[in-house]
Formats: C-alpha cells, structure tokens, sequence
C-alpha cells in the first residue's frame, strides 16, 4: 500500500495533461480495476492514456523536464517554437509602437523574469532565457538600453542566484546580448 501511495504522490496533473515518472508497469498502475481501492483512477472503459514521451525528458505544460544521474532538471518548453506550428503567425509580446504605456510593455520582462526563475533549474537556462527574451524584444523594436537597465534592475534586487552573484549573472547576459 505505501508503494501505491508513494507512486501516487509523483504524478502531477493539469486538466488534461499528466506527468507520470517512469517505473514499471505505469500504464497498468493508473488503470486501477475496482478491487484495489473500490474504485478505478482512471477507468480503462472511459479513459485512455496515450503516453506522448517515453524515456529521460518530456515536455510538460510549459516545462520541458529531463533526468539526469543529478536528478530532474528544468527549462522553458514553448509549444510555438516547435516545427508543426511554425506556419501559424502568433503575436508573443506587445509590439514597440502599440498602444499601451511603456510600463505595460516593460512589464514582459519582469513577468519573464519571474517565471525564469520560478522554472528554470539551473543557471545555464535561465541566462539562454533571459537572453532570448531581450534578443526577441529588440527584434521588435524595443530600445537595447532600456531593455538592459531593466534587466539589470531585476537581477540586482535579487542577491544570489543559482550559487552565484546576481551580477555575476547578469555580466553572462550582457556578453551574449552585446
């Protein structure tokens, strides 16, 4: 029974996504009949799970997650950038010249920031984040120094990241934005 529970308490679930870790027999497991615990998980009848990555990383939500000899490591997945959707036009962050207060448009990177933090498992991804993110704003119009004094803005309130100073993170976004 404590196996059952512990199995449990590894799968996440958002609406219609679910992340079960890999161990054996996952897909019999969550197919539990009613003899287990009186009634099923998920009903084999009613729901079929299709399992849309097998091995040492998977994509889910906007995470995609990998497993390592250290553990589990995490970046930004975005769905967009993959090669079935690159013929839909998408409108990502707010252009230069709309209609809305500088603030507002500024405002992406504190979000992005904070997510990018929130998300990102190792330092390595939130700089590549970080740095695609500016590269993307400027592309769009966006003033490179404002973008950077932001930026650095952000860094600085913040006095360690990821076992390393702030600025020591933010001088690794500056070599590869410059």
């Amino acid at each position: 029974m404590s196996v059952v529970v512990h199995r449990l308490s590894l799968v996440r679930r958002f609406v219609d996504d679910l992340f079960v870790p890999d161990f054996p027999d996952s897909v019999s497991f969550m197919y539990l009949n009613q003899d287990s615990f009186g009634s099923s998980i998920y009903p084999k009848t009613s729901c079929e799970l299709n399992c849309t990555s097998k091995g040492f990383s998977c994509n889910f939500l906007d995470l995609a997650v990998s497993q390592s000899p250290q553990g589990l490591s995490c970046d930004i997945f975005d769905k967009r950038s993959q090669p079935e959707y690159a013929g839909i036009e998408m409108i990502r962050m707010p252009h230069v010249h709309s209609n809305i207060s500088m603030t507002v448009k500024l405002g992406v990177i504190n979000s992005q920031f904070y997510r990018f933090l929130r998300l990102c498992s190792c330092k390595k991804f939130f700089v590549f984040q970080m740095v695609s993110l500016i590269v993307f704003l400027k592309a769009k119009g966006y003033p490179l120094k404002v973008l950077l004094k932001r930026t650095r803005g952000l860094l600085l309130k913040e006095k360690f990241l990821f076992g390393i100073s702030a600025f020591g993170i933010c001088r690794m976004i500056l070599f590869w934005v410059l």
